[in-house]
């Protein structure tokens, strides 16, 4: 057994290969970035998200690094847990290397500008993620410090990426799975992307084992690159180079060596099968909509290795929380815009609010020129991501960022009989109300077909014109 909280080398920093910890040295100075807790925190007790609850009541939104949870088994474990990570705008912006200037509505979009940058994977022969290697009882899934989120879950959760590949190809698909360590060396998984969901499905009809690596902690540009709708084929291993700017180093895997290729760079790997044909209980799980997952039954992966570099640590998303919303509204963001302004040519900014999780509602504002165009645009961005429940569009002079706005379009340019349209028996989504296959448009844009009053505003060159700190005076007790 490796020495429990080894020192995390530092040698050699500026130059290493990114990873989790070289992404952290750059936000630890920094408070509102990040924060660390060294009391020892139980997360099975919920100690974990108690803390990150408060924080967002607060509305702050910083990384926290709990230095000292209890695993599993109740007792001391040496992985710190590392959470929170995707919480803002602007860390998701500098994670792939734009300013917190470019962290407003063109984020999603400079995103999905990154999947055409692919970069292809390297192979090495040492990895950090290979530094100690654990197999038979060894490996040992109750060791981690897994995080129980909310009072109904099933209990402790895995939340990070499973990646795999097809039978007979050679591209490896990297998705979000949720991990339900049942014992030591099995745990059942909750799966609902199409592609990672037709690999199973695939090696499942073969009546033969799908080889997966779960990866408990990389670079954030390294998840920001898995989150977005590339086809199916792609090798997301070049598509997560693009975004981290560099190739990803790959290994050969401790169990299945060449034939299996992980992240040499990651925290920790867990190499693991799917059995054909088994099944188990997973969730209640407090998800994205804020509300819990049912119970059903889910695959099972039985543990081959377990891989960790030194001074590994175990990262976990917040779910159904900002951190969770922003992972997965801003590569949805760009999509749409992307693909609005490729077939229509008019959209200037999309906007997935938190008020409906980031996932199911959209905000689109465009430059309209004749009726009729708003609901073009909201059915092809309904076509393109199947889980919006509902899309609104906004003139252009409507900040999509700023629901008060948007609100208003709807309260004082809507008429509910011609303007609000109810699509139905589309393709049914892993709609969390349960209430069926119909979707929602609202055309809130000034109505072009009747006279209708303009919207106030001071005129611009006003606002460009007049500077407030050369107009207000100073405040009493203002330094002089």
């Amino acid at each position: 057994m490796p020495q429990s909280k080894k020192a995390r080398p530092k040698a050699g920093r500026a130059r290493a290969p990114k990873s989790l910890g070289t992404y952290l040295d750059r936000i630890r100075h920094d408070p509102a970035e990040f924060r660390t807790v060294s009391r020892t925190a139980n997360p099975m007790n919920f100690d974990v998200t108690a803390v990150l609850g408060h924080l967002d009541q607060r509305r702050e939104y910083p990384t926290v690094q709990f230095s000292n949870p209890l695993d599993m088994h109740g007792k001391p474990s040496r992985f710190p847990i590392v959470t929170n990570l995707f919480g803002t705008r602007e860390r998701c912006a500098e994670a792939i290397g734009l300013s917190r200037s470019q962290a407003g509505p063109q984020l999603g979009s400079l995103l999905c500008d990154r999947i055409d940058r692919k970069i292809r994977p390297v192979t090495v022969k040492n990895a950090p993620a290979q530094k100690n290697v654990l197999t038979g009882k060894k490996a040992d899934l109750w060791m981690f410090p897994a995080v129980r989120h909310f009072e109904m879950d099933l209990g402790a959760v895995l939340t990070m990426g499973m990646i795999a590949k097809p039978p007979g190809e050679d591209f490896y698909n990297i998705t979000f799975v949720k991990a339900f360590p049942e014992s030591a060396s099995r745990a059942g998984l909750t799966v609902h992307t199409l592609h990672m969901s037709r690999i199973l499905r695939e090696w499942e009809q073969r009546k033969e084992r799908c080889r997966v690596a779960y990866v408990l902690g990389h670079h954030p540009a390294f998840w920001l690159g898995t989150l977005n709708n590339t086809p199916w084929g792609d090798n997301e291993y070049a598509t997560c180079g693009g975004f981290l700017q560099e190739p990803v180093r790959l290994v050969p895997s401790v169990t299945w060596g060449k034939e299996f290729l992980v992240p040499a760079d990651a925290e920790i790997v867990i190499e693991g099968e799917i059995v054909p044909g088994e099944r188990t209980v997973v969730n209640p799980f407090g998800d994205i909509s804020l509300q819990y997952q049912g119970q059903q039954l889910g695959p099972v992966m039985e543990v081959k290795a377990i891989t960790h570099r030194d001074g590994a640590l175990f990262q976990d998303i917040f779910s159904g929380h900002r951190e969770h919303m922003l992972l997965g509204s801003i590569p949805r963001e760009g999509t749409i815009y992307n693909h609005l302004r490729n077939r229509l040519g008019n959209v200037v900014a999309v906007h997935m609010p938190y008020s409906a999780c980031a996932r199911y509602t959209a905000y689109i504002s465009i430059r309209k020129v004749e009726e009729g165009q708003a609901k073009n645009t909201a059915l092809q961005a309904l076509a393109h991501v199947p889980n919006l429940l509902a899309v609104v569009v906004v003139d252009d002079d409507i900040d999509v960022f700023n629901e008060e706005q948007v609100l208003w379009a709807i309260n004082f340019q809507v008429d509910p009989s011609r303007d609000i349209s109810l699509i139905t028996n589309m393709r049914t989504p892993s709609d969390p109300r349960a209430l069926g296959s119909t979707r929602v448009i609202i055309d809130a844009t000034r109505p072009g077909h009747i006279a209708f009053p303009t919207r106030l505003r001071i005129p611009q060159s006003a606002l460009e014109r007049v500077n407030l700190g050369e107009w207000l005076d100073a405040a009493k007790g203002d330094a002089q």
